[in-house]
């Protein structure tokens, strides 16, 4: 070398005169005035530093301590003690160092919802809200499998049903695909569409034995919705709800059984309520680094009679529902859904309820609490990056039905969404 490089006195230098410091790579420098130690030019700085690690360095007496010069980014320095706790804790093993994927946690205390959990299960309709601007398309298929009838919470076979009726159902199965849009022309308010096309099928048999099945298919009510934000701090959310569904769903389907061809279907065969209906509501979201939660009650009002002289009972809907991000592509859900529903007001003229259960109006009402469990993905990377996936099923666990009526056994949902 050239000369000894001594720094007498603590000195600073700035960064930019000896290299770039590279996040957690940067490399801290120790100059000591009587280090008796290999030095070397830095070929890119052409800066002399020394080679010698921190934990090698040891004063050389009591009477002739080393003085110390410490390069920081900025024009604070970095103090040795402060640097090795520093170095010490980086070493320390974590489960978020090792997540190369876990984004880092907003500073701004804000509710988010660029995180697989940042929407609700995919079983909640109407659960968030979006940005000035921003636009949502959504997809859900869904199904409902019922089997068995029930009266009140005392599960009945066929020969029981038959007892009091000719005719009884035994099976149901509801396949719904609803189609959603979502846009928000402000901050605070979002607008959605949904529009569902629905399949339903329905297994009979009768007290001579003979099985038949009816089916039906169409377009269901059509929604429109407004969510208004009335609070957005500490990482929760509060919106409210305002929803009203038309009359698009047809009350006329018909289908051909052992009583003649093209005979009308009852109640629950049917696509739609015959009748504008108001779905008033209110959704709470919170969330912390790794979990989130929310809540919302939403209700369905019947507004007047349809043209077959009767209109759908009112429901009302409560559900909550907690939710664990694994990283920032995968989170699942725990939900508990409570629903209670009236019996149907009027009647249908062309119905005969004395022939199967699902004909007598007074026989539709009920109230049922679910489990569901979910699974929710967020891609980030890629051509499909910002592409939603979520599946979530759902089991009973308390039925209370005015009956004879079927039962619910499963729902099976699953659903893609996509904002832009």
């Amino acid at each position: 070398m050239a000369e000894d490089f001594k720094v007498q006195q603590p000195q600073l230098l700035e960064v930019s005169e000896l290299f770039s410091l590279k996040g957690s790579e940067a490399q801290l420098v120790v100059l000591d005035s009587d280090l008796q130690n290999e030095v070397s030019d830095d070929p890119q700085t052409g800066v002399k530093s020394s080679l010698q690690t921190m934990a090698e360095l040891k004063p050389k007496s009591v009477d002739h301590p080393q003085d110390w010069g410490v390069i920081a980014s900025g024009d604070a320095p970095l103090h040795i003690a402060d640097r090795l706790e520093s170095d010490s804790a980086e070493e320390e093993p974590s489960a978020e160092k090792d997540d190369k994927s876990e984004p880092a946690e907003s500073s701004d205390n804000l509710w988010r919802s660029g995180r697989p959990d940042g929407h609700a299960p995919i079983g909640v309709m109407g659960d968030h809200t979006h940005g000035a601007g921003e636009v949502m398309f959504s997809y859900r298929f869904m199904r409902m499998d019922m089997a068995g009838n029930r009266d009140g919470t005392t599960d009945l076979t066929p020969a029981q049903v038959l007892q009091q009726f000719p005719v009884t159902p035994t099976e149901m199965t509801t396949d719904m695909h609803m189609f959603g849009a979502m846009y928000a022309p402000t901050d605070e308010l979002t607008l959605s569409v949904m529009a569902p096309y629905i399949f339903k099928s329905m297994e009979h048999v009768t007290r001579m034995g003979t099985r038949f099945t009816t089916q039906s298919d169409g377009f269901g009510d059509i929604q429109l919705m407004g969510l208004y934000k009335i609070l957005d701090q500490d990482r929760q959310r509060i919106h409210f709800n305002a929803g009203i569904s038309f009359p698009t769903g047809s009350t006329n389907r018909r289908d051909d059984t052992p009583a003649g061809p093209n005979q009308v279907l009852p109640y629950p065969m049917q696509l739609g309520s015959g009748t504008f209906d108001l779905h008033p509501g209110i959704t709470y979201l919170g969330q912390s680094d790794h979990w989130s939660w929310g809540g919302q009650a939403l209700g369905t009002i019947r507004l007047g009679t349809n043209g077959n002289s009767y209109r759908l009972g009112n429901r009302f809907n409560l559900t909550g529902w907690g939710a664990r991000r694994w990283n920032n592509w995968f989170s699942t859900s725990i939900r508990l859904k409570g629903a209670t529903w009236g019996n149907i007001i009027g009647a249908d003229p062309r119905l005969n309820p004395a022939i199967i259960p699902t004909a007598n109006p007074n026989l539709r009402g009920g109230t049922r609490l679910d489990v569901g469990l979910g699974l929710n993905f967020l891609v980030n990377q890629g051509v499909l990056a910002g592409h939603r996936l979520a599946v979530e099923f759902a089991l009973p666990v308390y039925q209370s039905l005015d009956g004879p009526q079927l039962e619910t056994d499963w729902v099976l949902t699953l659903g893609w969404q996509k904002a832009f």
